[in-house]
């Protein structure tokens, strides 16, 4: 893959987001059945730590170091904010409409990119940010159709999954992708422990466990992806291409759980995906 260029490469590496964070959505909606949002965070965060301490022993202590623990620190936070509203959404909403709600976060990436990161804001990226605003209100449609606050709730963490996404880009220009990762799921672990004290210990059982599993392996390999894409090209540029899980997820959700979406859903995510490809292109020119 290191034939090609670099932009081709963080597109790939970006399909693999695509495809774990879609499994990870499916782990989380079975998870839902019996656990709530805060000890979902939980088992997720202990499972990737578990696998992170084992990739340790191949990889050395040296993922560690860092000198930028801070920045760590408030990429963290708004990630496993951000995270608890999307499975909090994934427990309530069809799968499709959290994932088209959760896809507009690369309208949060375009606009604070700007200032955090100095990168350019394009005609371009301000045509994919008008239209993914107009995307957001042709399927929430205020003043036509009560707006369920679950579904501020998932635009909420998606505007923090915007946040998290700008702290790892900055991060990428000095760190390694198991760095962010270990930092992720060590300042996650600790925060959801603070969380979970209310609720006691707790152990899943029977074939939860497998989904235990899968939700850690999967964030972790959604948050490699997303890491290594990020360090071959601009956030504004990759993270669009985050829509693509739409029909995939539509397809899995009607598939395992027989949801269906309606047309404003499907007319809003195209709205929504035309301005990523005006975008896209742009960026290429």
């Amino acid at each position: 893959m290191k034939a090609l260029p670099q932009y081709l490469q963080a597109v790939f590496w970006m399909f693999g987001t695509l495809i774990a964070l879609s499994l990870m959505g499916i782990a989380a909606r079975e998870l839902s059945e019996i656990y709530n949002t805060v000890q979902i965070l939980f088992v997720r965060n202990v499972a990737g730590f578990a696998v992170i301490l084992a990739l340790m022993l191949q990889l050395g202590t040296g993922i560690v170091r860092t000198q930028r623990v801070w920045m760590h620190g408030w990429r963290n936070l708004c990630h496993i904010s951000a995270v608890g509203c999307w499975f909090y959404g994934i427990s309530v909403l069809p799968l499709a409409e959290v994932f088209v709600l959760e896809s507009t976060l690369p309208i949060w990436v375009v606009i604070l990119a700007v200032p955090f990161l100095r990168e350019r804001f394009t005609s371009y990226r301000l045509v994919a940010v008008l239209l993914g605003f107009a995307g957001i209100l042709v399927i929430l449609r205020p003043g036509v159709a009560i707006i369920d606050p679950v579904a501020l709730i998932v635009l909420l963490g998606a505007m923090l999954f915007g946040g998290a996404n700008v702290f790892t880009k900055a991060l990428t220009r000095t760190e390694g992708p198991m760095t962010i990762l270990f930092w992720m799921f060590l300042l996650q672990l600790l925060m959801a422990s603070v969380a979970i004290s209310s609720y006691g210990i707790f152990l899943p059982h029977g074939h939860y466990w497998l989904w235990v599993i899968a939700i850690g392996l999967t964030g972790l390999a959604a948050h490699y992806c997303t890491a290594c894409s990020l360090s071959l090209a601009d956030a504004g540029l990759v993270t669009p291409l985050h829509y693509l899980r739409v029909p995939l997820i539509a397809w899995l959700g009607w598939l395992i759980y027989d949801e269906t979406a309606d047309i404003w859903l499907w007319i809003g995510a195209g709205i929504i995906f035309a301005g990523t490809m005006v975008n896209v292109r742009g960026e290429k020119k």
